[in-house]
């Protein structure tokens, strides 16, 4: 399951050097403005048709493809978009880390390209089934906290952006929170995660919902190729 399934959140968290939960923080300065959960807006127009790929580095080369992280495509992946509102979707997965072997940075991206009529239902859509199956999750170690925010970083273009901080339980009994964001428009759907362990060691929250919205709006923008 892509939609922030609790497995694969747990499976990242295990995986986290000296068990913290993988991290990223841009190194550009955020462009995300202040007050950017602002009102709605209204979908965006029909655009050119864009497919999403997994480029090899994003961020300008400052991370690169972590196959060792980079889950694998499940046979439910394309009936799942489906159900957000994608027509004929084709899943993308990649997980990346820094291209600089002195820190343990990630981000992963997740999402679908095919037809998407209307984005902003896809991304609620999106969230309300990630907390659906967090919640009937026995015993489930993850939790989406509040609800989304309707997010507008530099560059987002004709996207609707939301985010939602994620809770995660630790085997270590640490509680650690970072953000989520997901965007939709006409040809893409995607959802990135970025994390930074050295701000969660020992517990405590990662990176802000802006500074995802910034990164997730520069990875969209790397990814996106004209059909």
């Amino acid at each position: 399951m892509v939609l922030l399934a609790v497995g694969v959140t747990c499976a990242v968290v295990a995986a986290a050097a000296g068990g913290y939960l993988y991290g990223h923080r841009t190194s550009a300065t955020a462009t995300h403005a202040a007050g950017a959960t602002g009102a709605a807006r209204s979908a965006p127009a029909a655009a050119r048709p864009y497919q999403l790929t997994a480029p090899k580095s994003v961020l300008s080369g400052a991370y690169v493809v972590d196959p060792e992280m980079t889950p694998p495509a499940s046979e439910t992946d394309v009936r799942d978009y489906a159900a957000l509102g994608i027509a004929n979707p084709v899943p993308v997965s990649v997980a990346y880390k820094s291209a600089s072997t002195a820190s343990k940075q990630t981000a992963q991206l997740t999402g679908a390209w095919g037809t998407i009529s209307d984005p902003e239902k896809a991304v609620d859509r999106h969230f309300a089934k990630s907390a659906r199956d967090n919640a009937a999750t026995p015993n489930g170690g993850a939790a989406l906290v509040g609800s989304p925010q309707t997010m507008h970083p530099s560059g987002l273009g004709d996207a609707v952006m939301k985010c939602q901080n994620l809770r995660v339980k630790l085997g270590s009994g640490h509680t650690v929170t970072s953000p989520v964001c997901a965007w939709a428009d006409h040809s893409t759907f995607g959802v990135v995660m970025v994390f930074d362990p050295a701000s969660l060691r020992n517990g405590g929250a990662g990176v802000s919902l802006g500074e995802n919205a910034d990164t997730a709006a520069r990875i969209r923008n790397d990814a996106r190729v004209p059909r």
